[in-house]
């Protein structure tokens, strides 16, 4: 199918299954919205979200009950329905392309991709995890997927090689095209003060966030080991936001008082309101992460596209964004003591954070902005 010979743009069905459950509605929402602004037809089938308001595409929430206490099989089986439906809708309503967004490479994903080429439609996957990062050898189904894709995509050049090689000479159509920014969901972010009152933050303090799934390869162990050089510097806070488990909750806190952190770390557990997200991003002076593996972060496209630099381990897709120590800090992966050594810089000189903090919200604004995106992804589309 080339639609350029026609001069028609194809209408674009996006199917994505995390949606607001995971934060992956702010990506779906620029994405739906930057090929719009090409020219497409697009609708989004997902969970419901607060990006649903405004939107100027069309939105179906199609999944429903796949995620909660429910056994996994249960959850598995509503899947396949939800997935039928959604493909099928999609192909009932004219898409001519499926985009699909890849994380685990398991039976699901493979399913929406033959169900896709069996209906007649093209595809589009955007490959987020070249393997799972808690089991980085575990890709069952990726070169499955693969041939009844039509367009791998990845986000940068280390995860096209780490595509190729994972494919081991399957056959397979990859290209990179770049995340865009987020600063389209932030129209009016608050003050670091307003951001700080309300979440109830001291305003003479530097502080430190880590955002996020506290997976084991986020390196939130790092992160705290590298503060207990530091437990004794009262202007110093570090702030962990975001689901946990009972478990790794029950680790982290038993590090920190163990290790004499209980002033110096604070741990709000639990979802973040979409309505606070943007006052947890801007309350801190730099965010964290201290990742062991990575493919992308969306994290530290969230902190620049609102003015916050990122102190990151100094891994391959990291130092595409960041730069060296342009956009924010780097440090030696897995090392403690180099990400303690940084920390010591940032307290020496705070008043470098305004210079990071500015060349990293020009970043997202102009290199990662979606209309750039955009214009890959709808020729991508066309050409196939």
């Amino acid at each position: 199918m080339s639609t350029a010979q026609n001069g028609s743009k194809p209408p674009i069905a996006i199917i994505e299954t995390i949606g607001s459950h995971g934060g992956m509605h702010y990506y779906t929402d620029n994405q739906a919205h930057a090929l719009v602004n090409q020219g497409h037809r697009v609708t989004l089938y997902s969970l419901p979200a607060s990006t649903d308001a405004g939107a100027r595409y069309r939105k179906v929430d199609t999944f429903k009950a796949i995620y909660g206490p429910d056994p996994k099989a249960i959850r598995g089986l509503r899947l396949i329905r939800d997935l039928t439906t959604a493909i099928v809708s999609a192909r009932r309503w004219g898409a001519k392309v499926c985009i699909f967004h890849l994380f685990k490479m398991d039976i699901f994903e493979l399913y929406a991709a033959r169900l896709c080429r069996m209906l007649g439609m093209k595809s589009m996957a955007v490959v987020h995890d070249v393997a799972r990062l808690d089991q980085p050898n575990d890709r069952p189904q990726l070169a499955r997927i693969a041939g009844f894709t039509d367009l791998l995509i990845t986000h940068n050049g280390f995860s096209e090689t780490a595509l190729l090689q994972a494919l081991a000479g399957a056959p397979a159509n990859v290209s990179v095209i770049p995340s865009g920014n987020y600063i389209a969901q932030f129209p009016n972010p608050p003050s670091k003060a307003q951001a700080r009152d309300r979440l109830k933050l001291p305003h003479d303090k530097q502080v430190i966030l880590f955002f996020g799934n506290p997976r084991r390869e986020k390196g939130l162990h790092v992160l705290l080991e590298a503060m207990v050089a530091h437990r004794d510097n009262e202007r110093l806070l570090v702030l962990v936001a975001g689901k946990m488990k009972p478990d790794e909750e029950a680790e982290y806190r038993g590090f920190a008082r163990a290790n004499g952190l209980d002033a110096r770390v604070r741990f709000d557990i639990g979802h973040v309101d979409d309505a606070d997200v943007p006052s947890y991003y801007r309350a801190p002076d730099i965010v964290a992460l201290p990742y062991l593996r990575i493919y992308e972060s969306a994290v530290a496209l969230m902190a620049m596209s609102l003015e916050r630099p990122v102190l990151a381990s100094d891994l391959p897709p990291m130092r595409d964004v960041i730069g060296e120590d342009v956009r924010g800090l780097l440090f030696a992966a897995s090392d403690a003591q180099a990400l303690s050594a940084r920390i010591g810089d940032l307290m020496a000189d705070p008043a470098r954070l305004a210079d990071l903090a500015a060349n990293a919200a020009h970043y997202a604004a102009n290199d990662r902005h979606w209309d750039v995106t955009g214009r890959m992804l709808s020729a991508a589309a066309q050409s196939l």
